[in-house]
């Protein structure tokens, strides 16, 4: 029973995750028409909330949903994934000074290094035995 319901929320988080990334290349499309039509000098606005505040809902929904499926899988690599998304909406949104946006930089190559290195390396081994 128990497995069952950690599936049913596994696919429902999944499904989340499709659903923002549709929203998000539908938002980054209108914007797109928006950008050529300036380019060419007309004036047409489609949206007219700010990208980086769209750009700033879909990280904050993203790291929701990754929160969630940490909460029911609690391992390693979703507490990883749960900084990684943070960290990267921090650096991609509230980027102030270049200072910031390095140590940011660093911050996500540690993770991935962590990911890499402690929690693959350390499956292979007991997957090896």
């Amino acid at each position: 029973m128990k497995k069952i319901g950690l599936k049913h929320l596994e696919k429902t988080a999944k499904a989340f995750e499709i659903v923002i990334a549709l929203l998000l290349l539908i938002v980054i499309a209108i914007k797109l028409v928006e950008a050529v039509f300036e380019l060419t000098g007309a004036d047409l606005v489609l949206i007219s909330a700010d990208f980086e505040r769209i750009l700033s809902m879909a990280f904050t929904l993203v790291i929701g949903v990754e929160f969630v499926k940490m909460l029911f899988k609690l391992t390693p690599e979703t507490v990883i994934d749960v900084l990684l998304f943070a960290i990267a909406r921090q650096t991609v949104i509230y980027h102030e000074r270049t200072i910031d946006l390095l140590i940011g930089v660093i911050a996500i190559a540690g993770l991935f290094a962590a990911k890499k290195y402690l929690i693959y390396n350390s499956k292979q081994k007991s997957e090896g035995e």
